[in-house]
Protein backbone atom coordinates (compact mmCIF):
# COMPACT_ATOMS: atom_id res chain seq x y z
CA UNK A 1 0.00 0.00 0.00
CA UNK A 2 2.84 2.36 0.84
CA UNK A 3 4.28 1.58 -2.57
CA UNK A 4 1.12 2.71 -4.33
CA UNK A 5 0.89 5.91 -2.32
CA UNK A 6 4.52 6.70 -3.09
CA UNK A 7 4.00 6.04 -6.83
CA UNK A 8 0.85 8.15 -6.80
CA UNK A 9 2.70 11.06 -5.13
CA UNK A 10 5.54 10.83 -7.67
CA UNK A 11 3.03 10.86 -10.56
CA UNK A 12 1.15 13.85 -9.11
CA UNK A 13 4.35 15.80 -8.49
CA UNK A 14 5.80 15.02 -11.91
CA UNK A 15 2.55 15.95 -13.62
CA UNK A 16 2.43 19.37 -11.95
CA UNK A 17 2.66 22.21 -14.40
CA UNK A 18 6.29 23.33 -14.06
CA UNK A 19 7.31 26.31 -16.18
CA UNK A 20 9.51 25.46 -19.12
CA UNK A 21 13.07 26.66 -19.17
CA UNK A 22 12.24 28.93 -22.10
CA UNK A 23 9.54 30.71 -20.10
CA UNK A 24 11.93 31.30 -17.22
CA UNK A 25 14.60 32.56 -19.61
CA UNK A 26 12.13 34.98 -21.26
CA UNK A 27 11.02 36.34 -17.90
CA UNK A 28 14.61 37.02 -16.87
CA UNK A 29 15.53 38.81 -20.08
CA UNK A 30 12.41 40.91 -20.43
CA UNK A 31 12.92 44.66 -20.29
CA UNK A 32 12.32 46.44 -17.02
CA UNK A 33 9.72 49.12 -17.51
CA UNK A 34 10.88 52.28 -15.82
CA UNK A 35 8.07 54.19 -14.21
CA UNK A 36 7.70 57.85 -14.99
CA UNK A 37 8.93 59.88 -12.05
CA UNK A 38 6.79 62.82 -11.02
CA UNK A 39 8.39 66.25 -10.57
CA UNK A 40 8.40 67.67 -7.03
CA UNK A 41 6.48 70.74 -8.17
CA UNK A 42 3.83 71.45 -10.78
CA UNK A 43 5.56 74.47 -12.26
CA UNK A 44 5.84 76.24 -15.58
CA UNK A 45 8.96 78.30 -14.72
CA UNK A 46 12.10 77.87 -12.62
CA UNK A 47 14.19 80.76 -11.34
CA UNK A 48 17.68 80.25 -9.96
CA UNK A 49 19.35 82.63 -7.51
CA UNK A 50 23.01 82.49 -6.53
CA UNK A 51 25.00 84.25 -3.81
CA UNK A 52 28.74 84.83 -4.04
CA UNK A 53 29.55 85.15 -0.34
CA UNK A 54 33.00 84.35 1.09
CA UNK A 55 33.78 82.25 4.14
CA UNK A 56 35.43 85.27 5.76
CA UNK A 57 32.33 87.42 5.31
CA UNK A 58 30.17 84.71 6.81
CA UNK A 59 32.53 84.14 9.75
CA UNK A 60 32.46 87.86 10.54
CA UNK A 61 28.67 87.83 10.43
CA UNK A 62 28.15 84.87 12.78
CA UNK A 63 30.74 86.16 15.27
CA UNK A 64 29.12 89.56 15.43
CA UNK A 65 27.49 90.17 18.83
CA UNK A 66 24.68 92.56 17.97
CA UNK A 67 23.29 91.52 14.62
CA UNK A 68 20.55 93.52 12.98
CA UNK A 69 17.20 91.99 12.09
CA UNK A 70 18.28 91.83 8.44
CA UNK A 71 21.54 90.06 9.37
CA UNK A 72 19.62 87.51 11.44
CA UNK A 73 17.24 86.94 8.52
CA UNK A 74 20.21 86.47 6.17
CA UNK A 75 21.89 84.02 8.54
CA UNK A 76 18.67 81.99 8.75
CA UNK A 77 18.35 82.05 4.97
CA UNK A 78 21.99 81.19 4.25
CA UNK A 79 22.49 78.42 6.83
CA UNK A 80 19.15 77.76 8.45
CA UNK A 81 15.65 76.64 7.60
CA UNK A 82 14.22 80.00 6.58
CA UNK A 83 11.70 79.90 5.07
CA UNK A 84 9.98 76.84 6.50
CA UNK A 85 7.00 77.27 4.14
CA UNK A 86 6.23 79.25 0.99
CA UNK A 87 6.25 82.91 2.13
CA UNK A 88 3.15 85.00 1.48
CA UNK A 89 5.26 88.04 0.62
CA UNK A 90 7.44 88.12 -2.49
CA UNK A 91 10.35 85.80 -1.67
CA UNK A 92 12.33 87.08 -4.65
CA UNK A 93 12.51 90.53 -3.03
CA UNK A 94 13.97 88.92 0.10
CA UNK A 95 16.62 87.11 -1.97
CA UNK A 96 17.53 90.26 -3.89
CA UNK A 97 17.73 92.29 -0.66
CA UNK A 98 20.42 89.83 0.52
CA UNK A 99 22.42 90.19 -2.71
CA UNK A 100 21.38 86.92 -4.35
CA UNK A 101 21.67 87.26 -8.13
CA UNK A 102 19.13 85.83 -10.55
CA UNK A 103 20.47 83.55 -13.29
CA UNK A 104 19.08 83.48 -16.81
CA UNK A 105 18.05 79.87 -17.42
CA UNK A 106 17.20 78.52 -20.85
CA UNK A 107 14.14 76.33 -21.39
CA UNK A 108 16.50 73.36 -21.79
CA UNK A 109 18.18 74.12 -18.45
CA UNK A 110 14.78 74.45 -16.75
CA UNK A 111 13.73 71.04 -18.12
CA UNK A 112 16.99 69.44 -16.94
CA UNK A 113 16.55 71.00 -13.49
CA UNK A 114 12.95 69.76 -13.31
CA UNK A 115 14.16 66.22 -14.10
CA UNK A 116 16.62 66.37 -11.21
CA UNK A 117 13.94 67.67 -8.83
CA UNK A 118 11.71 64.64 -9.33
CA UNK A 119 10.58 61.60 -7.41
CA UNK A 120 13.32 59.00 -6.89
CA UNK A 121 13.41 55.26 -6.31
CA UNK A 122 16.55 55.54 -4.19
CA UNK A 123 16.80 56.69 -0.62
CA UNK A 124 19.26 59.27 0.61
CA UNK A 125 20.94 58.18 3.83
CA UNK A 126 24.04 60.23 4.50
CA UNK A 127 25.09 62.41 7.37
CA UNK A 128 26.54 65.88 7.02
CA UNK A 129 29.77 67.17 8.50
CA UNK A 130 29.49 70.87 7.79
CA UNK A 131 27.18 73.82 8.20
CA UNK A 132 25.04 74.32 5.14
CA UNK A 133 25.80 77.31 2.95
CA UNK A 134 22.74 77.75 0.78
CA UNK A 135 24.29 79.75 -2.05
CA UNK A 136 21.87 78.32 -4.63
CA UNK A 137 18.12 78.73 -4.33
CA UNK A 138 15.57 77.59 -6.90
CA UNK A 139 12.06 79.02 -7.09
CA UNK A 140 9.48 76.90 -8.87
CA UNK A 141 6.58 78.95 -10.19
CA UNK A 142 3.14 78.28 -11.60
CA UNK A 143 1.47 81.24 -13.29
CA UNK A 144 4.05 83.60 -11.74
CA UNK A 145 3.26 82.37 -8.20
CA UNK A 146 5.96 80.54 -6.22
CA UNK A 147 4.83 76.95 -5.58
CA UNK A 148 8.13 75.50 -4.41
CA UNK A 149 11.56 76.43 -3.08
CA UNK A 150 14.72 74.35 -3.11
CA UNK A 151 17.82 75.50 -1.24
CA UNK A 152 21.04 73.66 -2.13
CA UNK A 153 24.50 73.54 -0.55
CA UNK A 154 26.81 71.96 -3.12
CA UNK A 155 29.68 72.01 -0.62
CA UNK A 156 28.21 69.49 1.83
CA UNK A 157 25.19 68.14 -0.06
CA UNK A 158 22.52 69.56 2.20
CA UNK A 159 19.22 70.71 0.81
CA UNK A 160 15.90 72.07 1.93
CA UNK A 161 12.85 71.56 -0.26
CA UNK A 162 9.62 73.40 0.54
CA UNK A 163 6.21 73.04 -1.09
CA UNK A 164 6.42 69.56 -2.63
CA UNK A 165 3.39 67.34 -2.22
CA UNK A 166 5.40 64.17 -2.87
CA UNK A 167 8.22 62.51 -0.95
CA UNK A 168 11.56 64.27 -1.47
CA UNK A 169 13.65 61.91 0.71
CA UNK A 170 15.32 60.31 -2.33
CA UNK A 171 16.76 63.63 -3.47
CA UNK A 172 20.32 64.71 -2.82
CA UNK A 173 22.53 61.98 -4.21
CA UNK A 174 25.94 63.36 -5.12
CA UNK A 175 25.52 62.47 -8.79
CA UNK A 176 22.29 64.53 -8.91
CA UNK A 177 23.94 67.48 -7.21
CA UNK A 178 26.87 67.25 -9.61
CA UNK A 179 24.48 67.29 -12.61
CA UNK A 180 22.57 70.21 -11.12
CA UNK A 181 25.73 72.24 -10.48
CA UNK A 182 26.91 71.58 -14.03
CA UNK A 183 23.61 72.89 -15.41
CA UNK A 184 23.76 76.20 -13.56
CA UNK A 185 27.54 76.74 -13.27
CA UNK A 186 29.33 74.39 -15.64
CA UNK A 187 32.75 76.06 -15.28
CA UNK A 188 32.96 76.43 -11.51
CA UNK A 189 34.24 74.22 -8.72
CA UNK A 190 32.14 73.24 -5.73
Amino acid sequence: MKKYIFILIVIVISSCNHPKKEEIKNKNTSKVVKKELRPFFESDKIDHYYLNFSEDEFTKLIRKDNRTEKEVEFSNLFTGHFPDRIPKENFEKILLSHNYKKSNLSIKQEKEIENIFSEKDSLQNISYACIAEYRDIFLFKKKEKTVGIAKICFKCGRFQIIGSKIDVSGFGLWEELYKLKNIIRPNSKI
